[in-house]
């Protein structure tokens, strides 16, 4: 399908019904989303085309992301976050570690990189 139009209306009804989907079995929407995605794009079934959209797609991909960024601002409750302040610190700086040594040492062990762009690698991650 090399239809822009076409393609955007297959990606979004999808996207609705994968939704509507992930709230009746009570699952996060991003696992079937990305289910979705992966088994209608070009390397599996290939009935969506994201080259179709060609020089469109990041403009398209950039509006999603700051819709969704907005919609999760106007969802954030200020109060909260200075209540449960202690717990945000707390997972900010355990996860930035722990993923900064589970990438330097995936890089190390799986890519056979050298330390120092291991631990480069681990820390951008």
């Amino acid at each position: 399908m090399n239809n822009p139009a076409l393609t955007l209306a297959f990606a979004m009804a999808f996207g609705m019904i994968a939704q509507v989907l992930a709230r009746h079995l009570r699952i996060p929407g991003i696992v079937l989303l990305l289910g979705t995605g992966l088994l209608l794009g070009p390397d599996a079934l290939g009935i969506v085309h994201p080259s179709s959209l060609g020089n469109s797609l990041p403009f398209i991909v950039g509006f999603a992301v700051a819709v969704i960024l907005f919609e999760g601002g106007m969802n954030l409750h200020i109060n909260r976050i200075r209540r449960e302040g202690k717990t945000i610190r707390q997972l900010i700086t355990t996860g930035a570690l722990v993923t900064a040594l589970g990438g330097t040492v995936t890089a190390k062990i799986f890519l056979g990189w050298d330390w120092r762009i291991s631990l480069l690698f681990g820390v951008i991650v």
